[in-house]
């Protein structure tokens, strides 16, 4: 009658903690840009890039990929299209 009510034990499992060391990383980036500058390639012949941890975030909301960029380049569009297409129906009525 006892094993009509077994409920198994909790499994368990094994997590190795990463560590995550912002000098080293720092110190690597560095390492490639001057590489890169220097026009060295890596080992298998061709350049690899590099995007240190953030530098991709700031990237969106700062350059040329920014939300209002983006937004203004959508409405400049948006504007030409509606133009254009107002100067083809008004030759076409004429």
């Amino acid at each position: 009658m006892a094993g009509f009510f077994h409920t198994p034990k909790a499994k368990r499992y094994n997590v190795t903690p990463r560590y995550w060391d912002p000098e080293k990383e720092e110190r690597e980036a560095r390492y490639r840009r001057s590489r890169a500058e220097a026009g060295v390639k890596d080992e298998n012949g061709e350049f690899k890039p590099y995007i240190p941890r953030g530098e991709f975030k700031r990237g969106l909301s700062d350059g040329k990929w920014s939300v209002k960029n983006q937004r203004r380049k959508s409405t400049t569009r948006l504007l030409l299209l509606l133009a254009i297409m107002a100067v083809l129906v008004f030759l076409m009525l004429r």
